[in-house]
């Protein structure tokens, strides 16, 4: 690396910091400091400055490295894909089967409805679309009961915690008299993506998802052309 003397302590510097080794060290001296470097070192200078040394990496640091790197294309994956997320049953698909025990006190599974068009809801008592909804589910209750298997799944997403008496006094007040049940755990939400309620999922006889009802889309006539759908009809 270039040196040059300092004209006033005649100490070896580098041309780059020649100057300030001048005006720090001696700033008392009556010295030019743009005449301490010809143009010529002073090119060499600024081309000192502009070179950044940059140091090896050793075999532990790029060992390091890739593992970071996987491990960030493994989140990066995971993010994207969301195989542990709450993802829903898409239409077209096998409804995950569940076993739980009724508000009646009884145990209903899923895939004993096999045979029927289900309409498998998903619901909250304190819930107030639910409650706008199920004057439309009274009366389709009224009209499939023979075609149609009706079930109703509290969440117990919003208000105070929700139990059998609690969901029972509701679902009798509003003329509900098809089952109805509590997702305790939370399980058969999660497995079926529900975020929000209601969220009606229609199942053909084969127990495969035919349509997905959800508020605004949510009348009588989206229920019977659901129904429909999913008999085949």
């Amino acid at each position: 690396m270039a040196t040059k003397k300092c004209p006033v302590c005649g100490v070896a510097v580098k041309l780059e910091n020649l100057e300030r080794h001048v005006r720090n060290q001696h700033p008392r001296a009556d010295v030019d400091h743009q005449a301490l470097l010809t143009d010529e070192e002073r090119q060499e200078s600024v081309r000192a400055k502009q070179t950044v040394a940059r140091p090896g990496l050793t075999r532990s640091g790029t060992r390091l490295i890739v593992i970071v790197t996987v491990l960030v294309s493994i989140v990066l994956v995971l993010v994207i894909l969301n195989p542990f997320g709450n993802v829903r049953p898409g239409v077209g698909q096998q409804a995950p089967d569940f076993s739980v025990r009724t508000t009646a006190g009884s145990t209903v599974a899923l895939s004993s409805y096999r045979g029927f068009v289900v309409m498998l809801e998903f619901m909250d008592v304190d819930c107030p679309a639910c409650g706008a909804e199920v004057p439309t589910l009274v009366a389709l209750y009224r009209n499939y009961t023979s075609t149609v298997r009706f079930f109703s799944l509290d969440v117990n997403f919003v208000g105070e915690a929700d139990n059998d008496a609690k969901i029972s006094a509701w679902a009798s007040s509003h003329g509900a008299t098809w089952p109805y049940a509590l997702d305790s755990s939370g399980s058969i939400t999660r497995t079926y993506g529900v975020d929000r309620t209601p969220t009606t999922f229609i199942l053909d006889a084969s127990g495969i998802v035919r349509a997905i009802v959800q508020p605004p889309g949510n009348s009588y006539a989206d229920f019977v052309n659901a129904f429909n759908t999913a008999s085949g009809a």
